[in-house]
């Protein structure tokens, strides 16, 4: 079980972030973390429930403008402003607007059209996968309550996966190994430059400003054409099956992301899970339940390249 370090102040807040400018939203979630010893939080005037380990969340009743929210930890009371935009004004009768056109996404440029040929009948020491831990340096990605971030996340889990490569003979090529700033579409082009089998990115999720946190957790992983699809397939039977009675599976689902878009490479983006709860932020930093997760990838991955290149993809 992860262990949570106590925080110098009496609270702190996570999301969103003290001085930015949400959209125009009615609602949204606030999380963050007390220190150790502090035992009532109230945040709008209303109890907010600390999990064991000192994180919580709530959700906050907004206005256009500025919110000042006055949260109250213990005997300590502060207030936490941010920004909410203005909504659209509603559109009169008679007047018309054009619509806007419909982004179309396409294949990333230096992939080629057609799909190099699955590695049935390789020796896993004939094939090479290549594993992408998402954001990264500058870009944190989604944060936990105790605001440990995304980034860090990912890159626990890849090293797992990429150990458990490994150790079946597998070669492994890292898009990064540490804090690193990478550009979006130079994660899947190392999959090009290093002549890969195949491509995993690892994410964390997060719900949308506006949806409970405490309603919405799951995993999944995202394909963008049949080839993507029979990996992601083969990814997500096997964390079904070691997170089955901890977090259901949505399983796979067709997303037009910059690292699925890929009609040579076989690509798949997972979502191990989401962090935006205590409870979630606990159960991603628990190492065994990582390596179990991890290892499950592999073994997914593993399975993927034993498929007969025929093979039917799962609904």
């Amino acid at each position: 079980m992860v262990v949570l370090a106590a925080l110098l102040a009496a609270v702190t807040v996570t999301f969103p972030p003290a001085g930015t400018k949400m959209p125009a939203l009615d609602q949204c979630y606030m999380s963050g973390a007390v220190a150790r010893g502090v035992t009532n939080l109230t945040v709008q005037g209303k109890p907010v429930e600390i999990y064991k380990t000192g994180g919580w969340v709530t959700m906050l009743d907004l206005q256009e403008g500025l919110n000042m929210i006055e949260i109250v930890a213990g005997s300590e009371k502060t207030n936490h402003c941010f920004t909410v935009g203005q909504k659209p004004l509603p559109v009169k009768t008679g007047e018309s607007f054009a619509q806007v056109a419909e982004k179309k996404y396409e294949k990333i440029p230096y992939a080629k059209d057609a799909a190099r040929p699955h590695p049935t009948g390789k020796q896993p020491s004939e094939i090479k996968i290549v594993l992408d831990a998402g954001h990264g340096g500058k870009d944190p990605g989604t944060r936990s309550p105790h605001g440990f971030c995304e980034k860090e996340a990912n890159l626990r889990v890849v090293r797992e996966i990429a150990k458990a490569l490994e150790e079946k003979g597998y070669q492994v090529v890292l898009t990064r190994s540490d804090d690193t700033f990478i550009d979006l579409f130079d994660r899947p082009k190392a999959a090009h430059t290093n002549d890969a089998d195949a491509f995993v990115s690892i994410h964390h999720n997060a719900p949308g400003f506006s949806t409970d946190p405490r309603t919405v957790r799951y995993h999944t992983v995202y394909y963008w054409n049949p080839l993507g699809q029979r990996l992601a397939t083969a990814i997500n039977l096997q964390m079904a099956t070691v997170l089955d009675g901890d977090i259901p599976s949505r399983g796979t689902l067709h997303a037009n992301y910059a690292v699925t878009r890929n009609p040579e490479i076989p690509s798949c983006l997972v979502e191990v899970d989401f962090m935006t709860t205590p409870q979630a932020e606990e159960a991603v930093f628990d190492h065994i339940r990582r390596r179990a997760i991890a290892r499950a990838i592999a073994q997914g991955i593993a399975d993927w390249c034993a498929l007969s290149p025929s093979a039917p993809s799962a609904p």
